[in-house]
């Protein structure tokens, strides 16, 4: 709760500094704080390296088929895009610390990420139950509470982590972009690397973040924004930048004719067609 309330702090601060333009001094100070607090939690909560290599029956291909289903389901039922970012986040951090004995229970897992996830960020949850009733096996509402309250409490009840798209937000936000095609862009580049799970251990959300947002930037030609925004970011390396915004750029090219990206290539069409078209 102490966490929570002090993230609520933050934005009611961000609401009042950036309604009174004698205070722009403290307006700026506050985006700061706002980016290094993310930081601090996500440093806190950084995931098992390889942690899938503790994991007998969940393996990279069934992970990342998993996360393009969850997809799918999100999707469908029309969720906000940050509910998809908690859910996945829940699912990894999940499996980094507890064993899942079978790919049917990593689906219900997934199931009970999402409503979750949605309790958490949006106004209205999804019946878990509702969203088992096509399983054979068939589930009690006391058995889908049982799986809430050991995926929450293998958590530590710790939900408010920054994702990549928590990241995305307060960089499009601080930084003042409001051009729809590249935050289209960008957000897509978010998706790709969170349906990886090769870059999900390779980098952290905020590496994930600034690199997507690069990516955006030279797909789209915005070299004089690309190589300012290289070099007034003090978080991240520029090499780190450069290698893993290629990465998410070969991976996106990838997303029409993969296999696990199909969701994602209906999502972000457009995008797609943009990025095949300035290659």
């Amino acid at each position: 709760m102490a966490i929570i309330a002090k993230l609520l702090g933050c934005f009611k601060n961000k609401v009042h500094h950036h309604t009174d333009n004698n205070n722009v001094a403290l307006y700026q100070e506050q985006e700061e704080s706002m980016y290094a607090f993310y930081k601090r939690i996500e440093t806190q909560n950084q995931l098992s390296t390889d942690f899938l290599s503790f994991q007998p029956q969940v393996s990279v291909y069934v992970r990342n088929s998993l996360v393009d289903w969850l997809t799918s389901l999100h999707f469908s039922l029309d969720l906000l895009q940050p509910t998809l970012f908690l859910a996945v986040n829940i699912v990894d951090r999940f499996l980094s610390i507890e064993v899942v004995p079978s790919e049917h229970d990593l689906k219900q897992v997934a199931i009970v990420a999402l409503v979750i996830a949605c309790k958490f960020e949006e106004n209205w949850s999804p019946s878990a139950l509702t969203l088992m009733e096509e399983d054979e096996d068939g589930y009690s509402q006391q058995q889908i509470d049982a799986i809430e309250k050991n995926i929450l409490q293998k958590l530590g009840w710790k939900l408010l982590v920054p994702t990549i798209h928590s990241f995305l937000v307060e960089i499009f936000y601080s930084c003042g972009y409001c051009d729809q095609e590249f935050k289209d862009m960008a957000f897509f580049f978010g998706e790709v690397a969170l349906n990886n799970y090769h870059a999900t251990i390779s980098y952290s959300p905020s590496t994930l973040a600034v690199s997507a947002i690069y990516a955006a930037m030279c797909v789209l030609k915005k070299s004089h924004d690309s190589k300012q925004f290289l070099n007034t970011n003090q978080s991240h390396s520029k090499g780190e930048i450069t290698f893993c915004a290629g990465m998410l750029q070969r991976l996106a090219r990838m997303a029409p004719t993969g296999k696990l990206m199909i969701t994602l290539a209906e999502k972000y069409s457009d995008q797609i067609l943009i990025l095949h078209s300035k290659k």
